[in-house]
């Protein structure tokens, strides 16, 4: 919770500003108040003179803008980057700043483009503007006001751009708008992995891979069983990886977060933006690593991997351009982990739902996975099989029903396979 006080308010028109150049644009880099920010900036649907349009700008506003305003509300660390501005309408004026000598460091070299790139830039009032890039950091910090005034004293970088009121100057902020957005490439998910302290599960990913001995990156200067890379599958070519960051991730997730519940799945959803205590990631990490030594005791295959050095190629053992075993693939994997979180949500123990679920039929390359997370033709795992139907299959073999009580799974199964008389494995007590 915020706990700054706020000053008196008072409606700022003077912004102290570089004044820069680039391509056919003159832009000026100032910072705003939230206050400012709330006061000023108008929404994007200035640069179009359609209603309809203005309307889905809206539209698309509104989903994004209430997580954002949670986050500046309650993340002490909370920072932005700069938002960029179109300023149109009023007569906008820059002052440019002499910069004289320093009573203590004397002359300042400066050449004569920082001379006179710094002043201020006043405005008269009867601008208006609109963010052109953070749109949904604008909306935010509205939203946030509402509920925390106190947050009106905090400020944000601007870059403010000059913009036309006619047709040809809507079309050119309009391509300025589309050029940022095209080319501000979003936070990958193994960006999130490696660097986010706000997502719990990215903080736990790293822990198992920095401190639990089964899945820790390395033995002295050598990888471990976890590949990093920017995708969840293991290339062919990689023969010692039992896993990959991205899916350790995805089942860190899987594990701790109910499917079942929709309530409580909401509410750890808050686990990706807003960093737990200390107390509940030690309990997560520790959930994660039962979840791992149960694998270890349950699958033979896991056993003799963990026993031996990545070195040993273990793990290519079991990947062959076959298929070979299912829970050597990523996809297998989280599969097998979303049956287990089913199980655990319906009341069971981790310890049963492991035991029981290792014990349905691992071979990638025959019945019930043939064609369904494997293609033979193209010796690749099955994508197209989406995840109800893996999960259900093993839900199926353990005698549980699928995660959906109206999914139709035999008619499911009979549709990838193309096949309307194959049947499912009869299911059996482990």
């Amino acid at each position: 919770m915020v706990m700054k006080m706020a000053k008196e308010y008072r409606l700022r028109t003077t912004f102290p500003a570089l004044r820069c150049i680039m391509g056919d644009w003159f832009y000026y880099v100032t910072y705003m108040r939230f206050s400012d920010v709330a006061h000023w900036i108008k929404r994007t649907d200035q640069i179009h003179k359609s209603q309809k349009l203005r309307d889905m700008i809206q539209r698309e506003l509104t989903p994004r803008a209430t997580p954002i305003a949670n986050y500046l509300i309650e993340q002490q660390e909370r920072f932005f980057n700069a938002i960029v501005v179109g300023v149109y309408g009023g007569a906008p004026q820059w002052y440019p700043l002499e910069i004289g000598d320093s009573p203590i460091l004397g002359s300042a070299d400066l050449d004569e483009d920082s001379r006179h790139s710094v002043g201020l830039l006043v405005l008269d009032g009867n601008e208006k503007l609109f963010a052109i890039d953070g749109q949904h950091r604008v909306e935010a910090i509205k939203r946030a006001l509402e509920r925390e005034p106190q947050l009106r004293d905090e400020e944000l970088s601007v870059i403010f751009v000059a913009h036309g009121t006619d047709e040809e100057g809507r079309t050119r902020t309009r391509r300025l708008f589309s050029t940022l957005n095209r080319y501000a490439k979003p936070v990958s998910k193994g960006e999130i992995v490696a660097l986010d302290e706000d997502d719990a599960f990215a903080i736990i990913t790293r822990r198992l891979v920095d401190d639990f001995s089964l899945l820790k990156s390395g033995f002295g200067d050598e990888e471990g069983f976890v590949r990093f890379g920017r995708s969840a599958p293991i290339p062919a070519s990689d023969q010692q990886s039992l896993t990959s960051i991205l899916a350790l991730y995805h089942i860190v997730e899987i594990i701790h977060v109910p499917v079942l519940d929709r309530k409580q799945r909401s509410k750890m959803g808050r686990l990706r933006i807003r960093r737990p205590t200390d107390q509940t990631l030690d309990t997560v990490f520790d959930e994660q690593i039962h979840y791992w030594c149960l694998l270890e005791e349950s699958i033979p295959e896991y056993r003799e991997l963990f026993k031996s050095e990545p070195k040993d190629q273990v793990a290519g053992k079991y990947r062959t351009r076959e298929g070979g075993h299912l829970m050597f693939r990523p996809a297998g994997q989280q599969a097998f982990s979303r049956a287990v979180r089913i199980m655990m949500d319906r009341g069971e123990k981790m310890e049963d739902a492991v035991i029981a679920l290792s014990s349905v039929p691992m071979e990638l390359n025959t019945p019930p996975w043939r064609h369904v997370l494997w293609n033979p033709g193209t010796k690749r795992i099955n994508s197209k099989a989406g995840a109800l139907l893996p999960e259900g299959i093993f839900l199926h073999c353990v005698s549980q029903k699928p995660r959906k009580t109206n999914y139709n799974l035999l008619g499911k199964y009979r549709e990838v396979l193309d096949d309307l008389q194959a049947d499912l494995p009869l299911a059996f007590d482990p």
